[in-house]
């Protein structure tokens, strides 16, 4: 038998997030993750999405226009959520608030969306940080839900991926700039781990794809044999006229 921790036990019954809306704050019984009103608002990713990388579209469709000749490198994405609110608001809080407690929440949803879209992988690997980004965050979003997918799915963590450079933000770039500033970022570290493999790729979210896309080829080249995307959450369809906005915004600038 354990010994009595007074810490835990305090952690348990005192600071269990389940006992509050993860949305809303309000108090709630069971093991709920969302009060009932909340739990109706959840953009859920279903209905209209691309057959390839799972975002939300008009109309059904096999290759949306964000992912068309683009998300080459990832031969199946899906996401358990689309980009709105209030997903995409816990999202931050997990990733810069230190809200880790969500992190464990988002890893539940993802392996409901690993079963039902019956992934079958041999591998799980994560988005890496550069070793001075993991330290001023403190931890690694994307290998913690990885970790706690790992224990719900029972495939196994593969650490064979690492991030050689530090990059600008992706959020203030368009989808081109996002691909060049992560060309040659990323690099297998252990390419006998993944050779012959299918590989699932976790991360919070799916953009524009260029963070995927680029990890999806290094595995490719390093002899992944499918390489899979699952992502909390899947911003929209870029449409043209979106992209345009962009790059007037940024020739403003």
């Amino acid at each position: 038998m354990k010994p009595f921790s007074f810490r835990a036990f305090i952690r348990k019954y005192f600071f269990n997030p389940h006992w509050r809306c993860a949305a809303c704050g309000r108090e709630i019984f069971g093991d709920e993750y969302f009060c009932a009103d909340c739990e109706k608002t959840l953009p859920v990713a279903d209905g209209n999405i691309c057959a390839h990388c799972g975002r939300k579209t008009d109309v059904p469709e096999d290759y949306c226009r964000s992912c068309k000749n683009r998300l080459t490198a990832i031969d199946k994405g899906r996401s358990a959520f689309f980009y709105e609110k209030p997903v995409s608001d816990l999202i931050m809080k997990s990733k810069y608030g230190g809200s880790i407690y969500l992190l464990d929440m988002f890893a539940e949803y993802l392996a409901a969306v690993y079963f039902k879209n019956y992934f079958s992988a041999d591998l799980i690997c994560y988005v890496p940080m550069t070793e001075k980004a993991e330290r001023k965050r403190r931890y690694n979003h994307s290998k913690l839900i990885a970790l706690k997918l790992s224990e719900l799915t029972g495939v196994k963590v593969g650490h064979c991926l690492s991030k050689i450079k530090d990059t600008e933000r992706q959020a203030k770039l368009t989808g081109r700039e996002r691909a060049v500033n992560l060309a040659g970022s990323f690099r297998v570290t252990d390419k006998a781990a993944v050779r012959g493999k299918a590989v699932l790729l976790v991360d919070d979210v799916t953009t524009t794809g260029a963070t995927a896309q680029e990890i999806g080829s290094v595995l490719k080249t390093a002899g992944a044999k499918t390489v899979y995307l699952i992502t909390v959450a899947s911003v929209p369809e870029v449409h043209k006229t979106q992209e345009k906005k962009d790059q007037a915004r940024k020739n403003r600038e």
